[in-house]
């Protein structure tokens, strides 16, 4: 191992992060997963043109050489919501909250990398595809992606530099063993997105693709299927390699009866005051908050008490 890989992983191993390096020549085949999806039908369209996101190139830094993905373990942060004199919960599954550990491991790598006269700048992939690709991961049956010793609760991030890193980690895309004779998951999915017929899931019916997304719910899709305030815990909590993970809760923020209002009426952000925005600061507000309201409502719902906005 050469002296800056040995300190990257010195690094790395102090915050319990992962990471695996490839070669830049890969990155073709990352960013065509998707594209092939949909060329051979598999995945509509419309997600495909949702997840154009992900299909970026290395233009922030042409001369890269290699790619590093990392692993930070992240957990379910538990949120209390107080409203009409009752608290409800909610919870927030692993990947929402980003800037504390995505900034953690850039200075990780930056600290070391940039401190050798090379360069490194952030890359937006297929980061399942490219953690599973690189060993870094293995795909579940319900195609999360799970590292060892921290199962589907982290959050991936990638990096593209200049420097050229030996070890080219890619491998072919693994399932987990565990999911061969197991069907918790797919027994717990209230839509059906986990099927028999095929590997891939049905992404277009999946609770995570609706409660994302800024419209209203479909008729068929009922309040007592939600189970966190966004995304979805469904297959993730009955998962067996999951089990040492669930009681591992981050406490996030309570929000009084005034603050839920603001948030079930969908006030701007820009609107709120200064110790709600705060609250929210974590998270990825753009991703989150233009459908908190909605969903927040979802929860209340299926607790049988309907608001009265």
């Amino acid at each position: 191992m050469d002296a800056i890989i040995s300190q990257i992983s010195d690094e790395m191993k102090k915050h319990h992060y992962k990471y695996k390096t490839v070669s830049i020549t890969h990155l073709p085949d990352v960013q065509n997963t998707v594209g092939e999806l949909v060329r051979q039908g598999i995945l509509s369209e419309k997600l495909c043109r949702d997840w154009q996101f992900y299909l970026d190139s290395n233009k922030n830094l042409p001369e890269a050489k290699t790619i590093i993905i990392v692993a930070m373990p992240q957990f379910i942060t538990y949120l209390c919501f107080r409203w009409q004199g009752i608290d409800y919960p909610a919870n927030i599954p692993p990947g929402y909250f980003t800037q504390k550990d995505e900034s953690c491991a850039a200075a990780i790598l930056k600290g070391v990398i940039e401190h050798k006269g090379y360069k490194v700048s952030k890359a937006r992939l297929a980061l399942k595809t490219l953690a599973v690709r690189s060993g870094l991961a293995k795909y579940g049956r319900n195609n999360i992606s799970y590292v060892p010793g921290m199962g589907s609760f982290h959050r991936l991030i990638a990096f593209y530099t200049d420097y050229l890193c030996e070890k080219d980690d890619w491998d072919e895309i693994r399932l987990m063993k565990s999911c061969d004779n197991c069907s918790l998951g797919r027994e717990n999915c209230p839509t059906g997105s986990i099927s028999n017929e095929r590997f891939l899931i049905h992404a277009e019916n999946c609770l995570t693709h609706f409660n994302e997304y800024e419209y209203d719910f479909p008729q068929w899709l009922k309040p007592e299927w939600h189970d966190a305030l966004i995304g979805c815990m469904r297959c993730q909590s009955v998962c067996p390699v999951n089990k040492p993970y669930l009681n591992k809760i981050e406490k996030g923020p309570t929000f009084s009866e005034e603050e839920t209002e603001l948030i079930l009426n969908r006030k701007p952000v820009e609107q709120l005051n200064s110790e709600t925005r705060i609250k929210l600061e974590r998270m990825v507000q753009d991703e989150i908050y233009p459908v908190m309201g909605r969903n927040l409502r979802a929860l209340i719902e299926k607790r049988g008490k309907p608001t009265q906005i």
